[in-house]
């Protein structure tokens, strides 16, 4: 029997979350036969993607525009058969609706709060989202957040899943780690240098920590000479080290994970630290509780104050750090499994072009809320 055809489409192939997921989600689907475009940028993750899978490079913004690169597209799912279509991120998902004919089944997955990234940044990437956007479009979101913010923003027209991020297995230990530090804690913060990260804040909030408290910030971006020069004028107890690949070997070295974002879709930097089994200390913001279940220690972003007091309680053992550390441990069991999101991926997969009622397209694991058409057009 002939492989079915999927061709995802993203922007680049940067490090982040999204990317990561998607290529991790490639490289378990060998069953398939796998097309990637991406569109221009990073290529820092091409080298993971396993073999089997055709890439397609476009360079869009240096070679061809907007309107030629829906064609190209376009062609490329003609040429090559493409059944099923799977885009990642805004641009993409645009260009692929744009090029995608009728009878190609597409899914679209939400990786972040559209309102407070996208279309923030661009009303002209919102005004072609609603543009491009058809019932027959089957929408995926990482979290309910995430669904609950683009059904507000653009209006869920059509079919959807809610399905949770997964983490790979190298990253699940045995059990969590309880709490050993003795006069020196040691935290780590993973996510690239940008704006949404909000490191400026953890920034303040180390002027106010004692030396025996440290941070080790793993990413890169645009903002990493700005933090720096801020890390070495105030002799601050921060290193910024970088990219790495083997952040499963690298946060067993750490007390805890913390995390200062303005906004979040379902970072797998947090769910990488729940399945590593250390704890979470996360800025309280709705996402946050959702990945969490509300079980981790929670600050308030716009009150520097608060993260000191916490963190200084923490170092001195006053708050129990192992409860945390085992209740994420146990929700990254739950709702973070490699199989259980392919599984749900593959059914969602397996519908296309079938006439299946509505109830025996469930998907298992990490989906948490489906709704369908009875039919796909």
């Amino acid at each position: 029997m002939p492989k079915t055809k999927v061709l995802h489409i993203i922007d680049s192939l940067t490090i982040g979350g999204a990317e990561k997921l998607l290529v991790a989600t490639i490289n378990n689907l060998p069953e398939l036969e796998n097309h990637l475009i991406y569109l221009n940028g990073s290529d820092a993750l091409l080298p993971q993607l396993n073999v089997h899978c055709k890439v397609f490079k476009l360079n869009m913004r240096r070679k061809i525009g907007f309107l030629k690169t829906v064609f190209v597209v376009r062609r490329y799912i003609k040429k090559h058969g493409i059944s099923i279509v799977h885009s990642h991120l805004c641009l993409a998902t645009v260009i692929a609706r744009l090029a995608c004919p009728s009878n190609v089944q597409l899914f679209s997955t939400i990786h972040n709060l559209p309102s407070k990234s996208y279309f923030k940044k661009s009303r002209v990437l919102k005004w072609l989202e609603k543009l491009s956007y058809r019932s027959r479009h089957h929408i995926i979101a990482i979290c309910k957040e995430v669904f609950n913010d683009y059904n507000k923003s653009i209006g869920v027209k059509g079919s959807y899943t809610i399905l949770y991020n997964f983490v790979e297995d190298k990253f699940f230990q045995p059990s969590f780690k309880p709490m050993s530090y003795n006069g020196t804690m040691r935290l780590v913060a993973v996510g690239n240098l940008k704006y949404q990260k909000n490191y400026p804040y953890l920034i303040e909030v180390f002027k106010g920590l004692p030396r025996s408290i440290h941070l080790d910030i793993y990413g890169s971006g645009e903002m990493a000479s700005q933090l720096q020069a801020e890390i070495d004028h105030y002799k601050l107890n921060i290193k910024l080290c970088g990219t790495r690949h083997d952040m499963e070997k690298v946060l067993m070295n750490y007390d805890a994970l913390i995390m200062s974002s303005h906004y979040e879709g379902q970072p797998l930097a947090v769910l990488e630290a729940m399945a590593s089994g250390i704890p979470v200390i996360l800025s309280d913001i709705p996402v946050l509780h959702e990945v969490t279940n509300s079980k981790a220690i929670f600050f308030d972003i716009n009150d520097s104050s608060d993260l000191v007091k916490k963190l200084k309680a923490l170092a001195n053992h006053e708050v129990d750090l192992d409860i945390i550390a085992a209740d994420n441990f146990e929700r990254a069991r739950h709702i973070a499994k490699k199989e259980n999101y392919l599984a749900s991926l593959k059914n969602m997969y397996a519908y296309v072009g079938t006439q299946k009622a509505p109830e025996t397209y469930i998907a298992a694991g990490n989906a948490i809320a489906t709704r369908i058409q009875p039919s796909i057009s």
